[in-house]
């Protein structure tokens, strides 16, 4: 009976081992995966914030030319007015300009809409960034201290055992069965 004790006690070392190992391992897979997660999030946003600016620049561009387009009709209603002899040519300037002015506004507000729009799109990008971050399992790593616990228990449930069915240590511990 005295091999059986000890054979027990390995048994208890090695599975507390090899636990450990695969507590490791697993560890390590689950700490790839997370990292392969934030990269994927990563580009996603990248890619979320190179269309946004995209259609910022866009934006302008759209602004731009209806600026340059209200610019050449005010030029070209100025000289009409003028040219046609309606009347006083400052109060013609006047009141195309005014004409013009609601139209300028009006430009301004739709790009201001835009720019909001694209604003509020760069926050939910980095928003669903941060959702995958949080979503994330953490990542604990088994501790030596647990293994060796883990070993001590099963020195421990060797020693339990009385002196004269141990073929280590036989003088500590439970004395001989009765």
């Amino acid at each position: 009976m005295c091999g059986v004790n000890e054979a027990m006690m390995a048994m208890k070392v090695v599975g507390a081992v090899a636990s450990h190992n695969e507590k490791k391992r697993v560890a390590k897979e689950n700490a790839f995966a997370n990292a392969r997660a934030r990269m994927t999030a990563d580009a996603a946003y990248l890619t979320d914030l190179g269309k946004i600016e995209t259609e910022r620049g866009m934006a302008a561009r759209e602004k731009a030319i209806a600026e340059m387009a209200e610019n050449q009709k005010r030029k070209k209603d100025q000289a009409t007015g003028i040219n046609l002899g309606f009347g006083n040519a400052t109060r013609v300037v006047q009141n195309i300009g005014t004409i013009m002015d609601a139209d300028f506004n009006q430009i301004n507000a739709e790009f201001m809409g835009d720019m909001i729009t694209l604003n509020n799109q760069r926050d939910d990008a980095y928003a669903n960034m941060k959702r995958t971050y949080n979503s994330l399992t953490p990542v604990y790593e088994p501790s030596m201290m647990s293994l060796g616990l883990d070993i001590a228990g099963a020195g421990g449930s060797y020693m339990a055992t009385p002196r004269d069915e141990r073929r280590f240590f036989t003088n500590y511990g439970a004395k001989a069965s009765s």
